[in-house]
């Protein structure tokens, strides 16, 4: 699962490794191993040559500026897995399942692998249409955390549960399932608390979370033993509240299950 912080790092990865190489062939498979012509529209040999000369980030998307004049756009968030390695790219089809791979220079491959790969990839020109881009709230890892009146303006509109909230990209961009959780145990509020139902302290303590969760797992590196010990995805697998030590449960919120904690959060 690729959610913000994990995007940024692999980002920030890209930046130390890719800067100034140029970019070689792009192969995408199906789940069945089979080979197919395009990847969003590219064609196999549409970024050959190209240089790669600035990266960003928006929430889930990581832009690679090319050659100064364009810039290819990709998708991250969700069911995928990303991976920046060392070695010449594959030459046949591979094992049975579906993945995306973009060669740099001659030994090193950007690979995808998840759902929905032929739509990830936007080769974008001045003349591109990024209403895509529009509807999207802003990236909390972008957003200082006093910088937070955007965001208390949304909430004030919004009459759903939190988690749905947390998970909507027009109220804020990048966040899943695991870090909205997180977010939620850290403000102590129930996943399926309605907007309208908290107090003035409690849409604060919900909002200053945000940024400061993502912030924590930045620096943790998004890896579970460097998470502070009073974090809740530290115990998802044993599945006891790090704070009463009493059993998580779940709850379903907008047809997908959240974990908290009953006691600690209300």
């Amino acid at each position: 699962m690729a959610e913000l912080p994990e995007i940024e790092l692999f980002k920030q990865k890209l930046q130390r490794m890719v800067l100034g190489k140029k970019l070689g062939g792009l192969r995408l498979q199906n789940a069945k191993g089979e080979l197919l012509s395009e990847a969003g529209g590219l064609a196999e040999d549409a970024l050959q040559g190209k240089e790669i000369s600035d990266i960003h980030r928006y929430g889930t998307q990581i832009f690679c500026e090319l050659d100064r004049r364009e810039i290819l756009a990709l998708q991250l968030g969700g069911e995928l897995t990303m991976e920046l390695e060392r070695g010449p790219a594959t030459e046949e089809a591979g094992e049975s399942r579906a993945g995306l791979e973009l060669a740099i220079n001659a030994h090193l491959r950007l690979r995808l692998q998840g759902t929905q790969l032929g739509t990830r990839l936007r080769l974008l020109d001045e003349t591109s249409d990024v209403d895509f881009l529009t509807k999207l709230g802003p990236d909390p890892l972008l957003v200082p955390a006093e910088g937070l009146a955007q965001l208390r303006e949304s909430l004030a509109r919004r009459r759903s549960a939190l988690r749905n909230v947390l998970l909507d990209d027009s109220f804020v961009t990048g966040i899943g399932p695991i870090w909205a959780d997180e977010i939620l145990f850290q403000a102590r509020l129930r996943p399926d608390r309605l907007v309208p139902s908290l107090s003035e302290e409690e849409r604060e303590r919900f909002l200053a979370q945000i940024p400061q969760v993502l912030q924590r797992a930045l620096r943790s590196q998004a890896k579970l033993p460097l998470l502070p010990k009073t974090f809740l995805t530290r115990h998802r697998e044993d599945g006891h509240c790090p704070s009463c030590g009493g059993a998580l449960a779940s709850v379903v919120v907008g047809g997908k299950a959240a974990l908290f904690c009953p006691a600690c959060q209300i």
